[in-house]
């Protein structure tokens, strides 16, 4: 059994949507026997209290993501690298990366993909899959069938780690996914959905440890 420890604040509509998939998918990690915590109102010091009380293996935080950092809620910087990062407009002074040392981490926001990933990387996380630009999807409410192509294809990585597959497994299973729902979306002429759904799939990156589990 592992600890997945996520981060989701449902400061505002996007928080929202990401809030709302990633709570359904908790009953499928609990499903495999796995300990979930969900931070629905985290701040840093809450972040860092929970990762020392439950030492989790994998790590997913939704929030909003910039080249250096990720928030909790609102603009409070929960993890990052310090720097000034120009796509969140914030100043983090002092970073955190080696807290994400010898975990799985998935950075499920936008833009993290671009440096503090590889920063992860480089200060001991074991595998760390992100965004390097905006995550986009299309709903009127956030949870909406026009959303679930996007989430569902997004969360393949950590249902199927929970699932005990290794994360190059999870991670492909996104791309495969994001591909099906992309071809689905051109067949129907949905040129815009298939837009953004190719955009999330080539901007989705993964790195690490290729063969870790939970």
């Amino acid at each position: 059994m592992a600890t997945i420890l996520i981060s989701a604040c449902p400061h505002d509509p996007s928080t929202q949507a990401g809030y709302y998939w990633l709570r359904k998918a908790t009953s499928i990690f609990a499903k495999h026997g796995h300990k979930v915590v969900l931070l629905r109102s985290a701040v840093l010091s809450k972040f860092h209290k929970a990762l020392v009380d439950f030492d989790p293996d994998l790590v997913i935080l939704n929030g909003h993501g910039g080249s250096k950092a990720v928030t909790g809620c609102g603009e409070n910087v929960i993890l990052g690298i310090p720097s000034w990062d120009r796509d969140l407009g914030l100043k983090i002074g002092r970073g955190n990366p080696e807290w994400m040392r010898g975990r799985i981490v998935y950075l499920f926001t936008c833009n993290a993909g671009k440096e503090l990933a590889y920063q992860l990387i480089v200060n001991g996380a074991v595998a760390v899959a992100a965004f390097q630009e905006a995550f986009i999807f299309l709903c009127v409410d956030g949870v909406n069938q026009e959303a679930h192509s996007f989430f569902d294809a997004a969360l393949k990585l950590p249902i199927l780690l929970a699932g005990g597959f290794t994360f190059e497994d999870g991670c492909q299973a996104v791309r495969d996914s994001f591909i099906e729902y992309r071809a689905e979306a051109e067949k129907r002429g949905d040129k815009l959905k298939a837009k953004y759904l190719h955009h999330d799939l080539v901007n989705f990156v993964s790195m690490g440890d290729r063969h870790a589990t939970i």
